[in-house]
């Protein structure tokens, strides 16, 4: 990855949006009794082809890298159709003028329980609840396309957010496992309620300007861009004071982390003592990849 992130010299592939949403879903069943998984083996095609045949958003024929998304469903517990668990999402986008795919988007849900019955079929509508396996995955999709979107242009994502609202919205009116408010402070409709609140405003610029005017200018200017990318991460420190405890801002972190790191580990010289004070001080979960920064 050092070589991946210092580098950036390689062509920047443009590819047309004719599939603008690709998922690569993994279902690990390590944990479950093996003598019958055929009912999962079933669950993950039909939820892969879902996941990658729905029309996600609009195909308006501009070329545009496509949102890129990893899914790892580990399933612990299987009681006739009943499934529990845990989802990890990742997703990235191409930094321009490189190969290199930089993380937006790393959450780990460990609260999704959804029921299952072998063959079922899958329906999807935004304002409605159907069930909690569509939900969760469909909630998580639209925000790793918002963050996407939002990369590319200030408050670019946000008709995703709010269609990622809709479905916390609907699928707490229903009771569903996992979307209570009370429940889980880090979980999922916590996180879209920060996301779309104006007081982090603030932090969807920052991932606009960190990509567009910082890493996308890497391979161009690249102490320029360094320099960007400091003061974009220290801006940061008036919303870490109003939010210490911010799930949102710790899955920030928790995705860029390493790349934070090793960005200023090597390459052009650029003053980091400020910057590895602010990291250290509110994201102090990631101090191993802090300690690379040279000084």
């Amino acid at each position: 990855m050092r070589s991946k992130i210092l580098l950036l010299i390689l062509g920047f592939h443009a590819m047309v949006w004719a599939q603008p949403v690709r998922v690569d879903l993994t279902v690990n069943t390590e944990l479950v009794n093996q003598t019958n998984i055929a009912p999962i083996k079933t669950l993950e095609k039909s939820l892969r082809d879902f996941l990658n045949n729905t029309k996600w958003t609009s195909d308006n024929g501009s070329e545009q890298s496509e949102v890129s998304i990893a899914m790892l469903l580990t399933i612990s517990n299987v009681n006739n159709n009943s499934y529990a668990g845990t989802l990890q999402v990742q997703s990235g986008r191409l930094v321009f003028n490189s190969s290199y795919s930089s993380p937006l988007v790393t959450f780990l849900d460990d609260n999704f329980s959804f029921s299952y019955q072998e063959f079922q079929p899958f329906y999807f509508d935004v304002n409605r609840y159907n069930n909690n396996l569509i939900s969760v995955f469909s909630y998580y999709i639209y925000l790793a396309i918002a963050m996407e979107l939002d990369s590319f242009s200030p408050l670019g994502g946000t008709a995703f957010f709010e269609r990622a609202r809709t479905i916390a919205n609907a699928a707490q009116a229903s009771n569903a496992q996992g979307w209570a408010v009370s429940q889980n402070r880090n979980g999922r409709y916590e996180l879209i309620d920060q996301i779309i609140s104006p007081a982090f405003n603030d932090f969807r610029n920052v991932i606009y300007h960190y990509h567009r005017n910082g890493l996308d200018r890497m391979a161009s200017t690249p102490e320029e861009a360094k320099t960007r990318l400091k003061d974009e991460l220290l801006s940061l420190q008036n919303l870490m004071r109003r939010q210490p405890n911010s799930y949102l801002m710790r899955t920030f972190f928790d995705a860029k982390g390493e790349e934070i790191g090793l960005l200023f580990s090597d390459g052009p010289e650029v003053e980091t003592e400020e910057l590895v004070r602010f990291l250290n001080r509110y994201a102090p979960n990631n101090s191993q990849f802090w300690s690379l920064i040279a000084r």
